[in-house]
């Protein structure tokens, strides 16, 4: 349930999937059938304020040059299903050097059918990634100027789901654990006036989660759902001033609504409450209303739209307490031709950050043409904006970013 930043934005920009789903015709299969489909995704861009300086500081400009190869193996054995991914992410910036990056990525989803009723799923993800000059733990001037490489971080991420109950049953459980470990790899140990509390060493948890949800059919295109989930999040280390616990215990109780109405219309809303508990009595918990929701409406064959929004209570990549998030993001994707389309996205977030005057505005926007050469290989051109208007001026904002790319599933 905990959304970051990062995913939100994602939903409203062009070029931040990380995989797209291959075709029957795509890839090969081996003789013990195992299929293997190569995957790229390459574009070149040009960003006219990588660091997200804020008007201050003297934007600093520069194309770059990105490249995402992968590879996908999949198997699907009596019903069972099996996926490996990798991808390698580089990226080379012509006149900012200190902004390259390499990232690895490698994930595994498997389901397994005990039965006709029963199902278990596992997931799990390895991230070797970053993050980039003026987000996350380098946000703001006074970081983002002096940085010389982005924020590194290692992240594991295994999911494990059992699902009892068939998608025509009046009644589905789904129950849900969870473990994420998080360490960052650089800037550990900043020094300076004022730096020292910013170092990202700070910032590394581990994290255990489950969920039980359960599914009831109303119509036979809409179910009900009653959900609880609990996160308990523990920092490696405490406060850098007072050396208090960051440490946290946060529960969702949701009631909602999934449906999937002709095809046309697909969504899930839930509502509840959400409860984060810090085992630091000094800190201000949260304790109030949360909701999220994601909508697909295909209105014509050649035509989507897609919603997403939620509000909830976060750990923030800066400070200490947590951030209040509203967000919003939405996206039309639109046929003109048989293979010519536009894309057209924007995105809309507030943070609020606790025992705190800091209140950052974030507003993202793209728009894209494409031409699909299939449906999952096409090259398209575009552009993209982020307006970040913060409270703190050296945090706030603008950039542009001009795009040409392909994505090619083989």
């Amino acid at each position: 349930m905990n959304i970051p930043k990062k995913t939100l934005i994602a939903l409203a920009l062009l070029g931040t999937n990380s995989w797209v789903l291959a075709g029957e015709n795509n890839g090969f299969t081996t003789e013990s059938g195992i299929k293997i489909t190569p995957l790229l995704d390459a574009y070149y861009e040009y960003n006219d304020n990588v660091g997200r300086y804020s008007t201050s500081e003297s934007p600093d400009s520069s194309s770059a040059l990105i490249a995402k190869p992968g590879v996908m193996f999949e198997s699907d054995r009596n019903g069972n299903k099996y996926q490996v991914a990798y991808q390698l992410s580089s990226g080379y910036y012509f006149d900012s050097d200190v902004d390259d990056f390499l990232d690895h990525t490698f994930t595994t989803n498997s389901f397994v059918q005990i039965n006709q009723r029963s199902g278990i799923g596992f997931n799990y993800t390895y991230l070797k990634s970053h993050e980039a000059r003026g987000t996350g733990i380098l946000a703001g001037d006074q970081l983002a100027t002096i940085a010389t490489e982005p924020a590194k971080f290692s992240l594991h991420n295994a999911n494990f789901t059992h699902v009892y109950g068939t998608d025509d049953a009046t009644g589905r459980l789904e129950s849900n654990l969870r473990y994420e470990n998080k360490k960052y790899n650089n800037y550990r140990d900043l020094t300076g006036a004022g730096l020292a509390t910013l170092s990202t060493k700070f910032k590394d948890y581990d994290q255990v989660a489950g969920a039980l949800a359960f599914y009831y059919k109303v119509f036979p295109a809409t179910e009900l759902l009653l959900e609880v989930d609990v996160t308990d999040r523990h920092y490696k280390l405490g406060d850098p001033i007072s050396g208090n616990t960051q440490d946290n215990l946060d529960a969702y109780f949701l009631i909602g609504t999934k449906w999937d109405i002709t095809g046309k219309t697909t969504g899930k809303l839930r509502i509840g409450l959400q409860d984060k508990n810090y085992d630091d009595e000094a800190r201000e918990d949260f304790n109030g209303f949360s909701w999220d929701l994601d909508l697909v409406w295909e209105p014509l064959t050649y035509s989507t739209i897609a919603v997403s929004a939620a509000q909830i209570a976060i750990d923030p990549d800066q400070g200490n307490n947590f951030i209040n998030q509203t967000s919003f993001a939405a996206n039309w994707k639109h046929f003109w031709l048989s293979r010519v389309y536009s894309d057209i996205a924007i995105g809309l977030l507030h943070d609020d950050y606790s025992q705190s005057t800091r209140k950052d505005d974030l507003m993202s926007s793209s728009f894209y043409l494409g031409y699909a050469f299939r449906e999952d290989t096409e090259i398209k051109a575009g552009w993209r904006f982020e307006d970040n208007d913060s409270s703190i001026d050296t945090n706030s904002y603008r950039q542009n970013v001009w795009y040409l790319g392909t994505n090619l599933v083989f």
